[in-house]
Protein backbone atom coordinates (compact mmCIF):
# COMPACT_ATOMS: atom_id res chain seq x y z
CA UNK A 1 0.00 0.00 0.00
CA UNK A 2 1.42 3.29 -0.64
CA UNK A 3 1.86 6.14 1.08
CA UNK A 4 -0.21 8.26 -0.93
CA UNK A 5 -2.82 5.93 -0.56
CA UNK A 6 -2.53 5.44 3.24
CA UNK A 7 -3.05 9.86 3.42
CA UNK A 8 -6.27 8.99 1.25
CA UNK A 9 -7.54 6.77 3.82
CA UNK A 10 -6.71 8.72 7.09
CA UNK A 11 -9.13 11.52 4.68
CA UNK A 12 -12.05 9.26 4.41
CA UNK A 13 -13.72 10.22 8.45
CA UNK A 14 -13.20 13.86 7.81
CA UNK A 15 -14.28 13.70 4.41
CA UNK A 16 -17.69 11.95 5.54
CA UNK A 17 -17.94 15.24 7.72
CA UNK A 18 -17.27 17.66 5.29
CA UNK A 19 -14.08 19.04 7.13
CA UNK A 20 -11.43 18.96 4.22
CA UNK A 21 -10.68 21.89 2.08
CA UNK A 22 -11.42 21.92 -1.55
CA UNK A 23 -7.76 20.93 -2.58
CA UNK A 24 -8.13 17.66 -0.47
CA UNK A 25 -11.41 17.24 -1.20
CA UNK A 26 -10.52 16.88 -4.87
CA UNK A 27 -7.78 14.65 -4.36
CA UNK A 28 -9.70 12.48 -2.27
CA UNK A 29 -12.41 11.94 -5.10
CA UNK A 30 -10.28 11.33 -7.80
CA UNK A 31 -8.98 9.02 -6.05
CA UNK A 32 -12.11 6.94 -4.95
CA UNK A 33 -12.39 6.84 -8.53
CA UNK A 34 -10.02 4.03 -8.86
CA UNK A 35 -9.72 2.07 -5.09
CA UNK A 36 -12.92 -0.03 -4.54
CA UNK A 37 -11.53 -0.20 -0.98
CA UNK A 38 -11.36 3.37 0.24
CA UNK A 39 -15.08 3.52 -0.92
CA UNK A 40 -16.28 0.51 0.99
CA UNK A 41 -14.63 2.32 3.94
CA UNK A 42 -16.14 5.37 3.31
CA UNK A 43 -19.49 4.17 3.01
CA UNK A 44 -19.07 2.49 6.91
CA UNK A 45 -18.52 6.04 7.29
CA UNK A 46 -21.62 8.03 5.93
CA UNK A 47 -23.56 5.36 7.41
CA UNK A 48 -22.46 6.53 10.73
CA UNK A 49 -22.73 10.46 10.19
CA UNK A 50 -25.86 10.30 8.65
CA UNK A 51 -28.17 12.62 10.53
CA UNK A 52 -25.29 13.48 13.22
CA UNK A 53 -25.48 17.72 11.85
CA UNK A 54 -28.95 17.62 11.94
CA UNK A 55 -30.27 20.95 13.73
CA UNK A 56 -32.66 20.92 16.95
CA UNK A 57 -36.01 22.27 16.25
CA UNK A 58 -36.16 25.90 17.55
CA UNK A 59 -38.58 25.97 20.44
CA UNK A 60 -41.43 28.28 20.99
CA UNK A 61 -42.55 30.37 24.35
CA UNK A 62 -44.79 28.42 25.87
CA UNK A 63 -48.41 30.24 24.64
CA UNK A 64 -49.44 30.85 28.15
CA UNK A 65 -46.69 33.81 28.25
CA UNK A 66 -48.13 35.25 25.59
CA UNK A 67 -51.66 35.19 27.13
CA UNK A 68 -50.66 36.35 30.53
CA UNK A 69 -48.49 39.34 28.95
CA UNK A 70 -51.76 40.45 27.16
CA UNK A 71 -54.38 40.15 30.15
CA UNK A 72 -51.55 43.02 31.75
CA UNK A 73 -51.76 45.76 28.67
CA UNK A 74 -53.63 48.33 29.76
CA UNK A 75 -56.16 47.51 26.76
CA UNK A 76 -57.22 43.91 28.19
CA UNK A 77 -58.53 45.56 31.58
CA UNK A 78 -62.48 46.22 31.54
CA UNK A 79 -63.40 46.72 34.90
CA UNK A 80 -64.67 50.22 35.84
CA UNK A 81 -61.49 52.33 37.56
CA UNK A 82 -62.21 54.94 39.90
CA UNK A 83 -62.46 58.93 38.04
CA UNK A 84 -59.27 59.86 39.09
CA UNK A 85 -57.42 56.75 36.88
CA UNK A 86 -59.14 57.83 33.82
CA UNK A 87 -58.06 61.15 34.12
CA UNK A 88 -54.63 60.41 33.60
CA UNK A 89 -52.55 61.90 30.87
CA UNK A 90 -52.29 60.01 27.81
CA UNK A 91 -48.53 59.89 28.30
CA UNK A 92 -48.59 58.07 31.50
CA UNK A 93 -50.82 55.44 29.81
CA UNK A 94 -48.17 55.92 27.35
CA UNK A 95 -45.71 55.21 29.09
CA UNK A 96 -47.07 51.94 31.30
CA UNK A 97 -47.88 50.34 28.29
CA UNK A 98 -44.26 51.06 26.52
CA UNK A 99 -42.82 49.37 30.00
CA UNK A 100 -44.96 46.54 29.84
CA UNK A 101 -43.87 46.05 26.51
CA UNK A 102 -40.33 45.64 27.17
CA UNK A 103 -40.84 43.87 30.23
CA UNK A 104 -42.25 41.04 27.48
CA UNK A 105 -39.95 41.17 25.38
CA UNK A 106 -37.10 40.81 27.79
CA UNK A 107 -38.84 37.62 29.10
CA UNK A 108 -39.66 36.40 25.53
CA UNK A 109 -36.08 37.07 24.94
CA UNK A 110 -34.95 35.58 27.65
CA UNK A 111 -37.26 31.90 27.17
CA UNK A 112 -35.65 32.00 23.48
CA UNK A 113 -31.66 32.54 24.93
CA UNK A 114 -32.37 29.33 27.44
CA UNK A 115 -33.63 27.41 24.63
CA UNK A 116 -31.28 28.29 22.10
CA UNK A 117 -28.54 27.50 24.76
CA UNK A 118 -30.22 24.32 25.59
CA UNK A 119 -30.10 23.42 21.73
CA UNK A 120 -26.30 24.27 21.16
CA UNK A 121 -25.32 22.30 23.95
CA UNK A 122 -27.46 19.18 22.91
CA UNK A 123 -25.48 19.54 19.23
CA UNK A 124 -22.09 20.29 20.35
CA UNK A 125 -22.71 16.63 22.78
CA UNK A 126 -24.13 14.91 19.89
CA UNK A 127 -21.31 16.04 17.62
CA UNK A 128 -18.47 14.68 20.28
CA UNK A 129 -20.31 11.43 20.10
CA UNK A 130 -20.59 11.56 16.50
CA UNK A 131 -16.68 11.89 16.21
CA UNK A 132 -16.27 9.64 19.05
CA UNK A 133 -17.74 7.17 16.30
CA UNK A 134 -16.53 7.47 13.46
CA UNK A 135 -13.34 7.27 15.18
CA UNK A 136 -14.61 3.62 16.41
CA UNK A 137 -15.39 2.50 13.60
CA UNK A 138 -11.64 2.70 11.88
CA UNK A 139 -10.42 1.15 14.66
CA UNK A 140 -9.49 -2.69 14.69
CA UNK A 141 -11.65 -5.03 16.84
CA UNK A 142 -14.94 -2.34 16.59
CA UNK A 143 -18.10 -4.53 15.80
CA UNK A 144 -21.52 -3.22 15.35
CA UNK A 145 -24.24 -4.85 17.51
CA UNK A 146 -28.33 -4.03 16.46
CA UNK A 147 -30.33 -2.85 18.73
CA UNK A 148 -33.45 -4.69 19.44
CA UNK A 149 -36.38 -3.32 21.59
CA UNK A 150 -40.32 -3.05 20.84
CA UNK A 151 -40.01 0.10 18.21
CA UNK A 152 -36.40 1.54 18.59
CA UNK A 153 -34.16 1.16 15.89
CA UNK A 154 -30.13 1.82 16.24
CA UNK A 155 -26.71 0.19 16.71
CA UNK A 156 -24.32 -0.20 19.41
CA UNK A 157 -21.08 -0.13 17.96
CA UNK A 158 -18.33 -1.12 20.27
CA UNK A 159 -14.58 -2.09 21.46
CA UNK A 160 -14.22 -4.07 24.26
CA UNK A 161 -10.19 -3.91 23.52
CA UNK A 162 -10.26 -0.32 24.10
CA UNK A 163 -13.13 -0.04 26.94
CA UNK A 164 -15.12 2.42 23.95
CA UNK A 165 -18.77 2.19 22.75
CA UNK A 166 -21.34 4.97 21.30
CA UNK A 167 -25.04 4.15 21.19
CA UNK A 168 -26.65 4.91 18.22
CA UNK A 169 -30.76 4.80 18.45
CA UNK A 170 -33.98 6.03 16.79
CA UNK A 171 -37.77 5.77 17.87
CA UNK A 172 -37.35 6.33 21.50
CA UNK A 173 -40.16 6.23 23.63
CA UNK A 174 -41.10 9.64 25.03
CA UNK A 175 -39.53 10.53 28.45
CA UNK A 176 -41.97 12.02 30.64
CA UNK A 177 -40.93 15.41 32.90
CA UNK A 178 -38.24 14.36 35.79
CA UNK A 179 -37.38 11.10 33.66
CA UNK A 180 -34.20 10.10 31.85
CA UNK A 181 -33.03 7.12 29.86
CA UNK A 182 -29.82 5.15 32.17
CA UNK A 183 -27.20 2.22 30.62
CA UNK A 184 -26.53 -0.46 32.44
CA UNK A 185 -23.60 -3.09 31.95
CA UNK A 186 -24.79 -6.54 32.67
CA UNK A 187 -22.14 -8.56 34.53
CA UNK A 188 -22.01 -12.53 33.73
CA UNK A 189 -24.21 -12.67 37.42
CA UNK A 190 -26.38 -10.43 35.77
CA UNK A 191 -25.82 -7.84 38.04
CA UNK A 192 -25.76 -4.28 36.49
CA UNK A 193 -23.26 -1.40 37.16
CA UNK A 194 -24.44 1.93 35.65
CA UNK A 195 -23.07 3.26 32.14
CA UNK A 196 -24.51 7.15 31.81
CA UNK A 197 -27.43 9.06 31.51
CA UNK A 198 -29.31 10.55 27.71
CA UNK A 199 -31.89 12.10 27.13
CA UNK A 200 -32.98 12.51 23.70
CA UNK A 201 -34.75 14.42 20.90
CA UNK A 202 -38.19 13.92 19.35
CA UNK A 203 -38.96 10.39 18.77
CA UNK A 204 -38.16 10.62 14.83
CA UNK A 205 -34.94 12.07 16.31
CA UNK A 206 -30.92 9.65 16.29
CA UNK A 207 -29.60 9.96 19.52
CA UNK A 208 -26.39 9.32 19.86
CA UNK A 209 -24.28 8.68 23.75
CA UNK A 210 -21.63 7.22 24.57
CA UNK A 211 -21.11 4.42 27.28
CA UNK A 212 -19.34 5.66 30.19
CA UNK A 213 -17.33 2.95 32.24
CA UNK A 214 -14.38 2.96 34.24
CA UNK A 215 -14.16 -0.47 34.23
CA UNK A 216 -12.97 -3.15 31.14
CA UNK A 217 -15.92 -3.72 28.48
CA UNK A 218 -14.32 -7.26 28.53
CA UNK A 219 -16.60 -7.81 32.05
CA UNK A 220 -19.68 -7.50 31.04
CA UNK A 221 -22.26 -9.54 28.38
CA UNK A 222 -24.27 -6.62 27.48
CA UNK A 223 -25.80 -4.03 27.82
CA UNK A 224 -29.57 -2.45 28.91
CA UNK A 225 -31.23 0.69 29.29
CA UNK A 226 -34.43 1.57 31.67
CA UNK A 227 -36.52 4.44 31.76
CA UNK A 228 -35.17 6.02 35.27
CA UNK A 229 -35.97 9.00 37.89
CA UNK A 230 -34.21 12.19 36.83
CA UNK A 231 -29.82 11.70 38.42
CA UNK A 232 -30.34 7.98 37.63
CA UNK A 233 -30.48 5.22 40.27
CA UNK A 234 -27.95 3.03 41.96
CA UNK A 235 -30.16 -0.10 40.27
CA UNK A 236 -32.65 -0.52 37.65
CA UNK A 237 -36.12 1.00 38.73
CA UNK A 238 -38.12 1.54 36.03
CA UNK A 239 -39.60 -0.27 32.52
CA UNK A 240 -36.50 -1.47 29.90
CA UNK A 241 -36.48 -0.01 26.72
CA UNK A 242 -34.57 -2.66 25.06
CA UNK A 243 -30.89 -4.75 25.60
CA UNK A 244 -27.88 -5.32 23.72
CA UNK A 245 -25.69 -8.18 24.49
CA UNK A 246 -22.38 -8.69 23.60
Amino acid sequence: MTDNHLIFRENLAAYALHALNSEETAALEAHLQICDSCRAELADYQRVSAGLLSALPPQAPPPALKRTLAARLPSARKTARPRWQLQRSFGQIATAAVLTFLVGINLVSFFQMRALQSQQLELTRQLQNGQTALALVASPGTYTLPVSGGDVTGSLIVNRENNSGVLIVSNLPPLKEGETYQIWLIQPDQERVSAGLFGANRADDITITSLDSTDSLQRYIGIGVTIEPAGGSDQPTGPKVFGVEF
